[in-house]
């Protein structure tokens, strides 16, 4: 008998913080997610009886023209707000304002990302944060612009789901449309065959991939058992790795859309449509064909540039300054990231300021062997938070003559001569304590290489002198 195969079917519904200075229908900034409860409110978002949602915020609908664009969406001239009615504590009006729902005609329609089709894009007002367990609510979130996207139900498995989002999330930061800090949260909808299961609310890879795998699970083994599959929202339990059911999956109707009458239908014409797509910045596989291309840069040093807008248009702006592309990538991709790592900075940052022209100047200089290698990371330390040109500290760069370096070695072999015994016999990390010390007299600024050699011919200068002293001891 042939083993039953089960059709996995997963459709995702991601939700992401619009990237906007105010809520969706009020003047309350957004950027207050970590702010004190409570502290950036007023009678629109939190639903005061008596008033009125201000105008829809132009800078949520030109973002949501732009993630549009990116899906290649149809997008709808006119659109009309709904009420979605339900009846929980986060939600203060009773109703959210969106524009899904039974009647609705959503923001964009279509389109495809990563092989994946898109079935809606749709604007929505995120409602309070609730905490069941203390009753306690914060509206510092309510009213914050909410996108939604939804795909079509043609994922198979989580690592594809996985593996998918990670795309999406980088081509959004791209267009800058989605709060860096702020994450995405994604409903996942699994059926094996029968009734689908949302799981809602998963704001990590790893609980995704853990969840999508135990809900198949499960519901194969149901199926196997003769458990009929109901049409269920569950929530992931992280401490015990399973699924567990909220409540029945809720349909359109329970809703009660209805077009609100407090808001004006909203449009989007064809003269914003066409600024913003104009305005669009390269996505990020073009990004990654040039450097592979044009810059013939290695495929795994391509790959980090790409995740980060910011980083691959500075290395393009550092190739600009004349700097070679592939010799020198280990300057942005090693020595950038330590350095932006080190002080938990990113280039996005609004206190960091690092521009390619300086580093090109201090990359010059290690090239045409001005300064070491050593020093010039030593100066790339304090490019953090903000760079400087060489030109201003000139006192700081500039090779030691051989002279002063030989000097300086005469010095470490003269106060380290047990160490210089120990290499004698044979302890050859004893030489790199010694040529250490000369580096950090030098302040970095000898030379390596230079060092390595006079210290050998210095020690063995000084080898040969102990045995010439030891052997006219003998003959006394």
């Amino acid at each position: 008998m042939a083993e039953k195969v089960f059709p996995v079917k997963i459709g995702l519904e991601v939700h992401g913080y619009l990237d906007t200075r105010e809520k969706l229908f009020c003047m309350c900034r957004t950027n207050s997610l970590k702010s004190e409860a409570n502290s950036n409110i007023c009678p629109i978002c939190t639903g005061t009886p008596g008033s009125k949602p201000m105008a829809a915020n132009v800078e949520a609908i030109l973002k949501m023209v732009q993630i549009a664009t990116v899906f290649g969406s149809k997008i709808n001239s006119e659109v009309v707000w709904q009420r979605k009615h339900y009846d929980w504590a986060d939600n203060p009006k009773g109703y959210q304002t969106t524009v899904s729902g039974a009647h609705a005609k959503v923001n964009a329609q279509g389109g495809e990302f990563k092989g994946i089709k898109i079935w809606e894009i749709h604007l929505e007002e995120d409602p309070a944060q609730w905490n069941p367990e203390t009753g306690r609510i914060n509206y510092n979130r309510s009213g914050l612009p909410l996108i939604e996207m939804v795909t079509a139900p043609e994922f198979s498995n989580s690592e594809q789901v996985v593996e998918w989002l990670k795309s999406l999330v980088l081509s959004l930061s791209y267009i800058k449309a989605v709060r860096k800090n702020a994450g995405i949260k994604v409903d996942v909808n699994v059926s094996t065959g029968g009734e689908r299961a949302e799981m809602k609310n998963l704001n990590s890879l790893e609980k995704i991939r853990k969840a999508i795998d135990y809900e198949i699970a499960r519901q194969i083994e149901n199926s196997e058992k003769g458990i009929a599959q109901e049409q269920e929202t569950r929530m992931y339990s992280e401490s015990k790795g399973i699924t567990v059911k909220m409540r029945s999956k809720e349909n359109a109707s329970d809703y009660r859309f209805i077009p609100d009458p407090d808001l004006a239908v909203m449009k989007v014409d064809a003269k914003m449509i066409k600024e913003v797509r104009k305005s669009m910045p390269e996505m990020p596989e073009v990004k990654l064909a040039r450097l592979l291309d044009k810059y013939k840069v290695e495929p795994k040093d391509a790959a980090t540039l790409t995740r980060n807008l910011e980083l691959v248009d500075f290395f393009e702006g550092l190739v600009n300054k004349g700097i070679d592309a592939k010799k020198n990538m280990a300057w942005i991709t090693i020595e950038l990231l330590r350095v932006l790592n080190y002080n938990k900075k990113t280039l996005e940052d609004d206190d960091v300021t690092i521009l390619p022209e300086h580093l090109a100047e201090l990359i010059e200089a290690v090239e045409g062997r001005k300064i070491t290698v050593l020093k010039g990371k030593q100066i790339m330390n304090d490019f953090v938070p903000k760079s400087f040109s060489l030109k201003e500290h000139k006192e700081e760069i500039g090779n030691i003559s051989e002279e002063a370096v030989e000097n300086l070695c005469k010095q470490v072999i003269s106060e380290n001569g047990h160490v210089v015994a120990e290499y004698k016999d044979g302890k050859k990390a004893s030489l790199n304590f010694l040529i250490g010390q000369v580096m950090r007299l030098s302040e970095r600024r000898a030379d390596f290489k230079s060092v390595t050699e006079i210290m050998k011919r210095l020690i063995g200068k000084w080898i040969f002198g102990i045995f010439c002293l030891s052997f006219l001891q003998v003959l006394v």
